[in-house]
């Protein structure tokens, strides 16, 4: 537990907290108007500073000293809280590390003896004793191709966790981008970040895990489209009755498919224009999840995934009409093209497709497999249904007849059901979406972009389904009505935020 107090000067400094089993002296939470210093790592006897560079941070935000990301940092907050859960945790997947080299493997030991030796309390000491050497145990099996978990193959130690310091870094700015209203860093955001990263992990990256880290580092750290980070006129159409569609360069959660999302939302024209309105009336098309890093001098896009947004605040007479409008784009597409893609996502696709065109962009690929996805969501069920049943079977506190929620607030319980069983269950479903139907969804293109080409299909280089789509020069090397007119309101697109 973190107890936080303020000096005269406004600097934010961590309290010394203790209890019956830790008596340990916590590190400090550094604020310095725009500029976090490289600080102490907590120890006994002792702190010891970390010499390296300056990491700029958002004026009046804050990290602790011990989770700024160096490399001693963070192969220390990986092996010592996060390591552990995903060996053994019941709450994500689990799969195993093969260390390859016996110096790692004397790295992860020794991090774990400072740490415990850090404890005064004996007791406790002996307790976090007992955990780490289950876990070193683990580490130190031999695994073979009948083991029952994944297993992450790790070659070169120190790229391992000089790649992972690289994204978590960019991590910590977008997470204060995300969170304006945050002033610090929280823990569980950067255990989620050492603890989920691997959901978007192939088969192939669990054999070249140095790689994998890599790919995601240069993603995270790509600028390609922070031009549409603020929200973004885009244009109307009149078959869409001029309503008013916008762009805007999201970011992702860390088990999201990818680090940013585009996303493409239509607002009702008559309302658009309402600063008074906290949420205007809208539809959304469904976010690309998408990553873009370099390779042999061309930029390739990664489309993590395709995935409907949720629509709260959805005006009915506008969803009919963009539905109407929708399945206009299956006109002289065969039934096979059609199985399993749905429309929206072509047109969402196919504006994201655009974009990046007009950043020279035309090499895509698209995965076919995420090795840990449907254990994810089959252990978040579990959370998911222990959480619902709290929160609607307990008793309300200030009722007299002593009732469940559920029977006090019947039409909240309803929707929240209705929500709950959205996902609920479902990891089967979720799982044939962000696999076949993507794949589906991405080999249409060449249906609608006469120019595109798939150039390797899953399994024959790796894990993707490669493409190739050229930069379209004219609307009419484009399939597809209401695609060419989303073309056009790309290619003029004026850079500017009308909200």
């Amino acid at each position: 537990m973190w107890a936080f107090k303020l000096d005269n000067i406004g600097t934010v400094a961590l309290g010394t907290v203790r209890n019956r089993k830790q008596d340990r002296v916590e590190p400090q939470v550094t604020k310095n108007n725009n500029l976090a210093r490289l600080g102490t790592v907590p120890n006994a006897e002792k702190s010891r500073v970390i010499k390296g560079e300056i990491m700029k941070l958002p004026n009046n935000r804050t990290i602790a000293d011990c989770w700024l990301p160096t490399f001693e940092n963070v192969a220390r907050e990986f092996i010592i809280d996060s390591l552990g859960k995903i060996l053994c945790s019941d709450e994500i997947p689990n799969f195993k590390f093969e260390f390859r080299e016996k110096e790692a493997i004397e790295f992860i030991e020794n991090i774990m003896k400072q740490y415990t030796n850090s404890f005064k309390d004996s007791e406790y000491k002996e307790e976090i004793q007992a955990r780490y050497e289950k876990i070193f145990d683990i580490i130190k099996q031999k695994t073979n191709e009948n083991s029952e978990q994944p297993v992450m193959v790790v070659k070169d130690y120190k790229k391992f966790f000089e790649y992972l310091r690289q994204a978590y870094e960019r991590h910590i700015e977008l997470y204060f981008q995300r969170r304006k209203d945050s002033t610090g860093f929280k823990s569980w955001e950067k255990n989620n970040f050492f603890e989920l990263i691997w959901l978007r992990a192939t088969p192939q990256d669990f054999n070249n895990s140095e790689e994998f880290l890599k790919k995601q580092a240069e993603m995270i750290k790509d600028t390609t489209f922070e031009k549409y980070d603020k929200e973004t006129y885009l244009g109307k159409l009149e078959c869409l009755n001029n309503h008013i569609i916008t762009i805007k360069n999201g970011i992702a959660r860390t088990w999201d498919e990818n680090f940013r999302q585009m996303e493409i939302t239509i607002y009702d024209k008559e309302h658009y224009t309402n600063k008074e309105l906290w949420n205007r009336p809208h539809y959304s098309l469904p976010v690309i999840r998408y990553g873009i890093y370099e390779k042999d001098g061309r930029k390739i896009c990664s489309i993590g995934s395709i995935q409907n947004k949720k629509n709260s605040s959805d005006e009915e007479s506008l969803k009919k009409k963009i539905d109407r409008e929708k399945y206009k784009v299956n006109k002289d597409i065969t039934e096979e093209d059609i199985y399993k893609v749905e429309p929206k996502n072509i047109i969402a696709l196919s504006v994201f497709i655009n974009l990046l065109h007009k950043e020279g962009i035309t090499d895509i690929e698209v995965p076919s497999m995420y090795v840990l996805d449907h254990e994810y969501h089959r252990k978040m069920n579990k959370y998911l249904l222990k959480e619902f049943k709290q929160e609607w079977t307990e008793v309300d506190f200030w009722d007299r007849e002593e009732r469940q929620k559920r029977e006090i607030y019947p039409e909240e319980y309803k929707k929240a059901f209705k929500e709950f069983s959205r996902t609920f269950g479902k990891q089967n479903l979720i799982s044939e979406i962000k696999t076949e139907r993507q794949l589906l969804t991405a080999r249409r293109l060449i249906k609608h972009y006469q120019k595109a080409n798939i150039t390797a299909y899953p399994e024959e280089v790796d894990n993707y389904m490669h493409m190739q789509i050229p930069v379209v020069k004219n609307a009419s090397e484009i399939n597809g009505h209401i695609l060419k007119q989303f073309y056009n309101l790309v290619q003029a697109l004026d850079i500017k935020n009308e909200r």
